[in-house]
């Protein structure tokens, strides 16, 4: 099964497919609203979509118990063969899995996250990942082992990922872009958005 993401309104129609895909637009102008509309957490309120695939949300908000380490945390979560891969990854970013997690700083939380969603997308199938935000808190060295896993893991995994139109790491197979209160599709050349395009784009 392939991943596969269609939205439609009177004025568009986009289709994603597995890869990696950038939701961009100025603050306040409904980046997590469509992806929680997406994830089934909030009601349709204009237009259509579909989804064929498992769909995850991962905001900033995902929270777990402050006396757990993150090493239980992937215990609760994963049987040993995904456990495995979780510690793999918890040691690639840097990651005390030792340390309780409400005295982890808010990147360290955010790497639990991440951990969690990709390994659950290694179970096979067709996998969207909806990510609001995927790289607050985290340091340009921790942003480049994440895209160096997510380039690892991309087979059967559609992402779109929600960023801050100033984020240098613009890289991905297409973007959309929401201004004027419509959703428009943009042209992505070499797998790199043009920093300057994308301003004018969302001004």
């Amino acid at each position: 099964m392939v991943p596969d993401l269609k939205l439609a309104s009177a004025a568009t129609e986009v289709t994603l497919t597995a890869g990696r895909h950038l939701l961009l637009a100025r603050n306040g102008r409904g980046k997590t609203t469509l992806l929680k509309t997406l994830a089934g957490l909030l009601p349709t309120f204009s237009g259509e979509f579909s989804v064929e695939g498992q769909v995850q949300f991962i905001d900033e908000e995902l929270r777990f118990d402050p006396v757990l380490s993150p090493e239980k945390i992937f215990k609760a979560f994963f049987k040993k063969e995904f456990r495995a891969s979780a510690m793999e990854m918890a040691g690639r970013l840097e990651l005390d899995i030792k340390k309780p997690y409400g005295k982890l700083s808010k990147g360290n939380r955010q790497k639990v996250v991440l951990i969690i969603a990709e390994v659950q997308a290694m179970r096979g199938g067709a996998q969207i990942l909806l990510l609001d935000e995927p790289f607050s808190g985290l340091d340009f060295y921790v942003r480049d082992v994440v895209d160096s896993i997510w380039n690892e893991n991309k087979n059967g995994v559609l992402r779109l990922v929600c960023v801050h139109p100033d984020e240098p790491t613009l890289r991905a197979e297409s973007a959309l872009i929401i201004s004027d209160e419509k959703i428009a599709s943009m042209e992505v050349v070499g797998g790199q958005l043009d920093w300057f395009e994308t301003r004018k784009s969302l001004s």
